[in-house]
């Protein structure tokens, strides 16, 4: 298993830290895109999610949004 960038390991922390049992794994290769992330890890683009993060403006809180990589 390598090590993993800064960045990565806070948010594996961040996940044990709130009782989530995950692992973070870094790929090799980009995955900005849905095809991108299919073709990396060898699935069809349908089986993966796509997630963006809003910030509401009068309350705050943070919103999350995932959608298929077809869509």
């Amino acid at each position: 298993m390598s090590v993993l960038k800064q960045s990565a390991q806070a948010v594996q922390i961040a996940l044990e830290s709130n009782g989530f049992e995950c692992r973070v794994v870094e790929l090799p290769a980009s995955t900005r895109t849905a095809k991108e992330a299919a073709g990396t890890i060898g699935c069809s683009v349908a089986q993966i999610a796509k997630s963006i993060v809003f910030k509401a403006s009068k309350s705050g809180r943070a919103v999350l949004v995932v959608a298929s990589g077809l869509n």
